[in-house]
Order: structure tokens, then sequence, then C-alpha cells
């Protein structure tokens, strides 16, 4: 039977967290993010934990399949003094428990998503890991307002987001495909970019998976079109696209990969090829660790005898007066909202690398 206990930590005894994550399946990639961050905590619990206490991270495989996830909690949630839940994988799995860990008192720490449906109404003792979809929709429609605006997204709650996110950012309404997720191919994308050809579409976001974001960008090309493209996941982008991607804009908290020369990277491919060595270097191997590096300074802050009430209070204060060497930006807890990045920075490709970019251009 499930108590809502807060565990009392004797010296040295483990800090036990655990999470619900893609381990396998279609989604396996996402499964990479608490991957990484087990490694960093290895490597903190390697150098004495964090006030003698050296980290667990449980990972619970639920597939991302929303109808595991509530029996896999289920199981995590019995274990001896567990302390809480960091790093849990995904909007619809999470939504089939986020209101139980909420009225268990249980801290849900970092939830990976930014989808306004886990954010509203707000819990206090979760909050969510990425900025809201409509926040990095907002930079993005801003970035280039003035000018005819189109979206090609997902028919979902996620595609809504980052369409009314860009529609605000660009001051007016935007031309809209919403794709059925599950019927989205080659056909489909080809359609979308030709409608916004017709509908003279300068400035197009793509909030897509990426392989769907590349797709469409290779689909404006062999039309000879040539909008400002925007695009919401930019991880792998480059690789894909290699010269085409040059010029193209996204938005993001953290340092990726493509920045080979940053010390932050140079560290987390050591911390993967040491630890983590099946774990590729992705923008989600790299957002693992960044967050890791986050828990572990609000278990550093809650102090050496952690509760769940304490762990909470923790990140309820953060005031953005500390990052990861891999975050562009600051956490800080929004008073009002689940969550504790409230900006992004603007990104665009240039010399195949993703570079800050506080203004796009005009034209």
């Amino acid at each position: 039977m499930t108590t809502n206990h807060s565990p009392r930590l004797a010296a040295g005894a483990p800090i036990r967290l655990a999470c619900h994550a893609p381990l396998s399946g279609p989604m396996a990639l996402f499964g990479d993010i608490p991957r990484a961050a087990r490694a960093r905590f290895d490597e903190v619990n390697a150098r004495g934990g964090v006030h003698g206490h050296p980290i667990d991270l449980i990972i619970g495989d639920d597939r991302y399949d929303p109808a595991l996830t509530p029996g896999i909690v289920d199981r995590l949630l019995a274990t001896d003094d567990l302390l809480g839940f960091a790093l849990c994988v995904g909007t619809p799995p999470h939504l089939t428990v986020v209101d139980r860990l909420a009225e268990l008192g249980v801290p849900d720490l970092a939830v990976i998503t930014g989808a306004a449906s886990l954010a509203e109404p707000p819990r206090p003792t979760m909050f969510v890991a990425n900025p809201p979809y409509t926040t990095n929709a907002e930079a993005l429609g801003a970035a280039v307002s003035g000018g005819r605006g189109g979206v090609i997204t997902y028919d979902t709650a996620f595609g809504r987001d980052w369409a009314r996110g860009f529609a605000a950012g660009v001051g007016a309404a935007p031309i809209v495909r919403f794709l059925r997720a599950d019927e989205v191919d080659a056909a489909a994308i080809d359609a979308s970019v030709g409608a916004m050809v017709e509908a003279g579409v300068d400035a197009l976001l793509l909030a897509m998976q990426p392989d769907h974001e590349v797709a469409a960008i290779r689909a404006g090309e062999r039309l000879g079109y040539g909008p400002r493209w925007l695009i919401a996941f930019i991880d792998t982008v480059i690789d894909q696209l290699r010269p085409l991607a040059e010029g193209v804009t996204g938005s993001h908290w953290l340092h990726m990969a493509e920045t080979s020369s940053s010390p932050a990277i140079v560290d987390h491919r050591r911390l993967l090829a040491e630890r983590a060595p099946e774990v590729p270097v992705s923008g989600s191997s790299i957002g693992g660790h960044a967050l890791a590096d986050l828990i572990v300074e609000l278990l550093r802050r809650t102090g050496p005898s952690p509760t769940r009430e304490r762990l909470c209070a923790t990140f309820a204060s953060l005031g953005g007066d500390w990052a990861s060497p891999l975050m562009r930006v600051a956490p800080r807890k929004d008073p009002a909202r689940p969550v504790v990045f409230s900006d992004v920075e603007l990104l665009q490709v240039e010399a195949g690398a993703w570079r800050p970019r506080s203004a796009m251009d005009a034209s």
C-alpha cells in the first residue's frame, strides 16, 4: 500500500528518484534523456554524491504508451525510501499519473514536456523541464513579424500550442496546416508545403519531429521555395540537411552537439564515452545531462537531510542565479506556473552550427 510519507535518510543512504520513460519502442530515443542523466549521477556519486548521499535513478520502461504508465508508476511508488520522481518523459504518458503524484505530495521534477496541458493548472509539487511550446513559438513568430506566416504541424494539443504561440509572436493569424500525426507521409508533407507556396507564406514554422521537418525543407527545395524556415525541434537537423540547413532558425534553452568546440559539449561527449557508451550524443542526451545538473543543484540546496517538502520548497525558490554549462538560459521558477525555463534563445544555422541570433533580418 502506497503512503504519502517523506523518507528520512540516514547518513550515506542513497537518494532514490524514479521516472517512467521509453527505453524501448518507437520513441526510445527519448529514453536517452534519463540514461544520460543517470550517467551524470554516476559521475557525481563517484565523487562522493550530494552531501554524502549517492543518487539512484530508477527508470521504468513504459514504451511511451499511456496504457502502461500508471502500472509502472505504481511499482515505482512502492520503492523503499523513494524521495520523488524526476525526468519522467512525455506528455501523453505523464498525463495519466500527474494528478496522482500531486495528490500524494510526491516531488515530480523536470517532466520532459513543454505542453500547456501539463503546466496548467499549476501543481506545487511538479515542474516541466522544457520551456512551454507556446514560448518557443512566440519567440520564433516575433522574429519574423511583419511577414506572411505559416505553420505545418500535427493536429494535436502539441500542434495547437505551437500554432497559438506563433500567432501571438507574428501578431496575425498564420496559415496553418494541421496533419494527423499517424498519417504523415511524403505526399502529405509535399501537399502542405505546396499549399504554403500558393498562399504566399514567406516565414514557415515546422513544428514536427525532425525527420518530418527535414522532409518539408527538402520538399521546398524541389519546388524552388525559399521561405524563412523556422523549426521546433532542432536536434539532428543539421546532420540530416547539411548545406540545406544554412539559415534555418530555431530556439532552445540548451547548447547543441553541433557546437563541438564548446567545452561543455566536449565534457558531455567524455561523460557518455566513459559512463554510457551506448547512448549517442544528441539533444536528448545533452538535455538529460543538463537536467541531472539541475537535480544535483536542487539536492545540494535542499541540504544533507532532504525530504519531499524541502525539495519542493527548493525548486520553488530557484531564482536564476545558477545554470549548468550546457544551458543557454538559467532556470528560474515562474511564480504562477510550474515552469523553470520561461525564456529561450533564438538560434540560426551558420557554417554548420547553431549560433545565437538575437534578431532575424526582415528580408
